[in-house]
């Protein structure tokens, strides 16, 4: 039987677009079960996820998208560019045709040459986005700089942390970390018991066991800080412990639902930028006493909201005493914004 006008090229690109387009709602949107036992709460923070936490994939899709609209970049322009090898770049270009980010030229028999396609354009506006948003760029230098610790020295040895910025690693959806990003990681990492400072000179800084079990649980830093812990539950009428595993019972009475972790991370943020910005002794020392209340204040177990939001207050009064503009004071004051928001709402 004649197949006069069944264009069978058309129908096979036809179904490896579909295939592709499968691939990526695949990968988009994966199904998830959860898993038992592990005492991590996943944190949502709506601001999705993409290929940010590999600085190769990103670095190449946007000098794929910095070509002209319409045109295909071949592999070898992008190693002379980059200086990774060309073997390392169709690796890259693999993974970005596999996201449905990149299409190549193979059906015209050109499979080194690609160009971003709509998904791909749609993924450079996040990184974007991603590249002015603090609170983002803060998670991952800190998830980062674990990472890398623990891949430099797990053996718990000293290290100065300075190396972290000369790696691929200090770059975040297409933009480099600064200093003053991974002081606030330093201070996040050192207030939670996952990074402890050295004395030395210049400053050092070792990874901690609970430092190497968080990298080893796969989580993030903030899964893992947030995780549950398993213990013992009571259920209590009255004066009776109806189940328990304990002899002797202490009731406490907390309000579960308030947290000041943040503003305490917020605390130590501002001990160790205090000596950068640039301001008198007598000033930056009543800054850092002031800092030191607000930290005491949020690590009780009684923590009073009241005397905590009198101690913020009295802090971020200092910074804005200060005249002198530094990048160190701006991220500052808006990680004190952003734990105000996230302990008392608003």
């Amino acid at each position: 039987m004649a197949n006069d006008g069944i264009d069978q090229r058309a129908i096979e690109k036809h179904v490896k677009a579909l295939k592709k387009a499968y691939e990526r709602a695949a990968k988009k949107y994966p199904v998830t079960i959860p898993v038992a036992g592990r005492g991590f709460t996943p944190s949502f923070t709506g601001a999705g996820t993409g290929i940010e936490q590999d600085p190769q994939l990103v670095r190449f899709l946007i000098w794929l998208g910095e070509q002209p609209q319409r045109q295909y970049a071949e592999q070898d322009a992008y190693a002379e560019y980059s200086g990774v090898s060309l073997d390392d770049v169709q690796v890259l270009a693999l993974e970005l045709e596999r996201d449905g980010l990149v299409d190549s030229m193979g059906s015209f028999g050109a499979d080194d040459s690609y160009q971003v396609t709509a998904d791909g354009r749609v993924e450079l506006r996040r990184l974007a986005q991603l590249r002015d948003t603090p609170a983002a760029r803060h998670r991952y230098a800190t998830d980062a700089f674990l990472r890398w610790l623990y891949d430099t020295a797990h053996d718990r040895r000293a290290t100065h942390p300075a190396g972290f910025l000369t790696t691929a690693e200090a770059h975040f959806a297409g933009g480099e970390l600064s200093e003053t990003e991974l002081d606030y990681a330093l201070a996040r990492l050192t207030n939670s018991g996952l990074v402890e400072s050295e004395d030395t000179e210049p400053k050092a800084v070792a990874i901690t066991i609970d430092g190497i079990d968080c990298v080893l649980s796969g989580a993030t830093v903030s899964d893992y800080l947030n995780r549950t812990r398993p213990g013992d539950y009571y259920s209590i009428h009255g004066t009776n412990v109806v189940a328990g595993s304990q002899a002797k019972v202490e009731q406490h009475n907390h309000n579960n639902a308030f947290d000041p972790s943040a503003l305490r991370e917020f605390a130590a943020l501002v001990q160790q930028l205090a000596p950068t910005y640039g301001i008198d002794p007598e000033q930056r020392d009543a800054l850092i006493h002031d800092a030191e209340v607000l930290a005491e204040e949020t690590s009780g177990d009684n923590a009073q909201p009241g005397r905590i939001r009198t101690a913020y207050d009295t802090v971020m009064g200092r910074l804005a005493e200060i005249s002198a503009a530094s990048a160190g004071l701006t991220t500052t004051i808006q990680q004190g914004q952003q734990a105000l928001g996230t302990v008392f709402g608003g």
